[in-house]
């Protein structure tokens, strides 16, 4: 299942490089990252709206403001890299074990 999860990881990261440079092409800017909040925007935007109240009203302010809205800033493609390779490091793990 880790593995499993790894590749899957690994292939949303490289399709999301993929859209990345199309979108540095086609905009002739230096290469970027997009945000984690962006992709989720661009995916689906209503649920992204609300979100923020749900998280501010039934369980904190604070952890709206100092952890959820700084994990949004962050790149998706390595996030989702760094993802894969915690997964495919636990499989290995699992199986180094068994």
């Amino acid at each position: 299942m880790a593995k499993l999860l790894a590749f899957l990881f690994f292939i949303g990261g490289a399709v999301r490089v993929w859209f990345d440079w199309q979108e540095t092409i086609s905009l002739a800017d230096p290469f970027r990252f997009a945000p984690i909040g962006q992709v989720w925007f661009n995916i689906h935007r209503e649920s992204l709206l609300i979100i923020q109240p749900v998280v501010e009203r039934y369980i904190s302010v604070w952890l709206w403001e100092a952890i959820i809205s700084k994990i949004f800033l962050a790149p998706f493609a390595p996030v989702m890299f760094g993802l894969a390779l915690l997964f495919w490091l636990l499989a290995k793990w699992k199986a180094r074990r068994a």
